[in-house]
């Protein structure tokens, strides 16, 4: 089941930078993240969910940081 996990969240990401460019990067791994804590929860697994969490702050960090930079142009 792990593996089918990250097959869909590799497909996700794929996707998204195939539809929306670099900007679907960023939204295939927030929404690769929020699906990889939801099953490490469900599925008790710790190291799921800390990977997933990592992901998704840095992620974020990201998605700020280039919104602050857009905004200072």
């Amino acid at each position: 089941m792990k593996n089918n996990i990250l097959v869909t969240m590799a497909i996700l990401i794929l996707v998204g930078l195939a539809v929306q460019g670099i900007f679907g990067v960023a939204a295939g791994i927030l929404v690769s993240a929020v699906i990889g804590i939801i099953y490490g929860a469900v599925k008790k697994d710790k190291q799921f969910v800390k990977w997933s969490v990592t992901a998704l702050v840095i992620d974020l960090i990201c998605i700020l940081w280039f919104y602050v930079g857009i905004g200072n142009m």
